[in-house]
């Protein structure tokens, strides 16, 4: 039997306003609130409220049958909390089933772990303190920004009680292995390291919708063939997804829905699977192999590196002086500058700055802010520099 672990992202950025001139010592609201408050509904509207509905749905008809699990960046739940508090209470009633776990993460969906350790705690503590101010919960399991993770990394999350975290299962550190099996950090090997199919994760995200595609369309059943096709004495499918693949990246006429709804019935009802979310990995017999990682890898591309975030000039300089302001930081007493500081760490900036092309970039395609990443680049500076002079 093959144990099933569904796992959603969900993040979306404060829209940033367009700044080229300041006024020194003025208070400044960086965001688009309009921009922001738009975004975020329609995103409700056509991706998270429905979901939510329908995992629900799921879990009230096969109650302990199902499980699944979620990490949701703390800037997310602000802007939630903000523009579409409906959105948290539908959370809510999913944590309330015992079905569905809430992995720690960072706070800003940041790229924090690739400076230092020192930065990446601070995320981690920050999404921490807001997972339990909002939900009332302390995360044992972890899912970092857009999955990155390193041995070093790894170390760090140890330190921080982490004892299961999510990763790709990138094909340039596992060589002939395969992800769906159970691997640990080679430094600290209580800690289980839960590897994304990457592969059965793009059949869907990429290219449910892609009409060109030699499966095209995409059935729950054929599907399920697909996961029919793994070693039969490997024990962990681990499918990751951005959430809004069900309802934004493919709309609910595309029948991704309809989709779903069918795959976790079939899968339910199948003797081969069982789903899991992933701190019940712990409970595992199964004896996990060493992953060596000494550079870090996500879920980027090809390559699975950071190149997407990191990749060029404008995004590197981007970084260096975004983290300079780290001490004005900690010293600062202007919670509002701070606030704005933590918010610039998403990596979705980052994306926007990027030039490196990628044939199916659903981030870029489906979150249209800046018409060049040059304009996206200055846009962001002036933005920083400001809050440098707040701070």
């Amino acid at each position: 039997m093959h144990s099933i672990c569904f796992h959603f992202q969900v993040n979306q950025p404060y829209i940033l306003r367009t700044y080229r001139f300041f006024d020194i010592n003025q208070k400044h609201d960086y965001f688009d609130r309009y921009q922001n408050n738009y975004w975020i509904n329609r995103l409700a509207e056509r991706s998270y409220l429905p979901a939510n509905q329908m995992i629900l749905n799921i879990i009230e008809k096969y109650n302990s049958e199902v499980a699944f699990s979620f990490s949701i960046s703390g800037t997310t739940i602000q802007l939630f909390k903000d523009y579409c508090p409906e959105v948290i209470e539908s959370f809510k009633k999913l944590i309330e089933t015992g079905c569905v776990e809430i992995t720690g993460n960072t706070f800003s969906h940041s790229l924090a772990a690739l400076n230092n350790k020192t930065t990446f705690v601070e995320q981690v503590k920050l999404q921490e303190n807001l997972l339990w101010e909002t939900f009332g919960i302390k995360p044992v399991t972890f899912c970092n920004t857009e999955i990155i993770y390193s041995d070093e990394i790894g170390e760090w999350l140890y330190e921080l009680g982490y004892q299961v975290v999510l990763t790709e299962g990138a094909k340039h550190i596992l060589g002939w292995k395969n992800p769906c099996y159970l691997y640990c950090n080679p430094f600290q090997t209580e800690q289980k390291l839960l590897l994304r199919s990457y592969n059965l994760c793009d059949d869907i995200t990429l290219r449910f919708s892609d009409k060109s595609w030699s499966e095209y369309p995409l059935t729950a059943e054929k599907y399920i063939q697909f996961l029919s096709g793994i070693a039969s004495d490997a024990p962990f499918i681990n499918l990751f997804f951005d959430y809004e693949t069900i309802g934004d990246y493919h709309t609910k006429e595309s029948g991704i829905f309809d989709f779903f709804q069918v795959l976790f019935s079939q899968l339910v009802e199948s003797e081969k699977f069982k789903l899991i979310t992933p701190r019940e990995v712990l409970n595992s017999k199964e004896q996990p192999a060493t992953m060596h990682t000494p550079w870090a890898i996500s879920c980027s591309g090809d390559e699975k590196d950071i190149s997407e975030w990191l990749g060029n000039e404008l995004q590197q300089e981007a970084f260096a002086q975004l983290y300079k302001l780290e001490p004005l930081y900690l010293k600062s007493e202007n919670e509002d500058a701070k606030q704005a500081w933590l918010r610039l760490q998403n990596a979705l900036y980052y994306n926007f700055m990027g030039t490196k092309w990628f044939p199916q970039n659903v981030v870029k395609k489906h979150f249209e802010v800046y018409p060049s990443p040059y304009q996206a680049f200055i846009n962001y500076m002036n933005v920083l520099n400001d809050i440098q002079l707040q701070l």
